[in-house]
């Protein structure tokens, strides 16, 4: 159900609308036939939604929990609708984790359990093909030469060089709000930051994100402390999960911690920007 589906039509600006998420970068619309596409906002970079369609193929046809993409009859298979760019996918249907666990806290156990064996199946796949995620790294470094001194980019960098290379899948944004619980079989989402690197590394972004992640404005506060708690929490299981099926140590994740605190700090994600800055200026004080 790849690419290679039969039925590759070009997408009219006519046919019918029914919003079913949004996100930073895009929305999600129904479209008919078990298909949904992504349309990117308006001014999205043409070879930044060719660079998630080519992934998102890739990661489908390893066999992981990603869904099928359909194709255009274009050069890269991008469809266009009113003159945005969209990727039309496998349409999932089901509750995201995030929002499971919202109608059904009871679950943060076996849904924490649950997040971490599918992201160790990710990591057993051969990443061949994707984009190498240690450049990224590097290059978010040499971003960062405005927001630090010298001393502390040369330590990120030799840290970086002193971590072990791998070319496994990353989904490069992994946590609950990614997991479709499809019934009898999950599914992943959001493949564009995919690339071939360590797994820890992967991990390393999953982390940073159950602690740096905002709530919604206008949360009260007393939520907001409950909300940190719950996510303390469900970090510990998924930490606890993951390690024990992979065999690999929370002291080798802690390496990665620094650099990809960079990578983060990079992708200028709302209420995150602070605390990034702190972290990062404590992980590499310490070298």
């Amino acid at each position: 159900m790849d690419g290679a589906n039969p039925a590759r039509t070009s997408l009219s600006a006519e046919a019918a609308r029914e919003v079913i998420g949004r996100g930073r970068t895009a929305e999600i619309l129904a479209w008919g036939d078990g298909r949904a596409l992504k349309l990117y906002f308006a001014g999205s970079r043409r070879v930044y939604v060719e660079r998630e369609a080519r992934v998102s193929r890739l990661v489908h046809r390893l066999g992981l929990p990603a869904p099928a993409v359909f194709d255009a009859d274009t050069p890269d298979g991008l469809h266009e609708v009113g003159g945005r760019l969209g990727v039309l996918y496998e349409r999932i249907d089901g509750p995201t984790m995030m929002r499971d666990l919202g109608a059904r806290p009871w679950c943060l156990a076996a849904h924490s359990r649950l997040l971490a064996r599918l992201h160790a199946r990710i990591h057993e796949a051969p990443g061949e093909g994707l984009p190498l995620l240690r450049p990224r790294i590097s290059s978010a470094i040499e971003r960062a030469s405005g927001l630090f001194d010298r001393r502390t980019l040369r330590t990120a960098d030799e840290r970086l060089a002193s971590l072990p290379d791998a070319r496994q899948v990353c989904h490069g944004d992994f946590h609950p709000d990614n997991v479709i619980l499809r019934p009898g079989a999950p599914v992943v989402v959001d493949w564009g930051p995919a690339a071939a690197g360590h797994p820890l590394a992967d991990v390393a972004w999953t982390v940073l994100l159950f602690c740096f992640a905002g709530t919604p404005p206008g949360t009260p506060a007393p939520l907001r402390s409950f909300l940190a708690t719950v996510r303390r929490l469900s970090l510990h299981i998924y930490l606890r999960e993951y390690c024990s099926l992979t065999g690999r140590a929370r002291a080798d994740l802690k390496a990665w911690l620094g650099v990809v605190a960079l990578l983060r700090l990079g992708d200028d994600i709302p209420g995150e920007r602070r605390q990034l800055l702190r972290f990062i200026e404590r992980e590499f004080a310490r070298d």
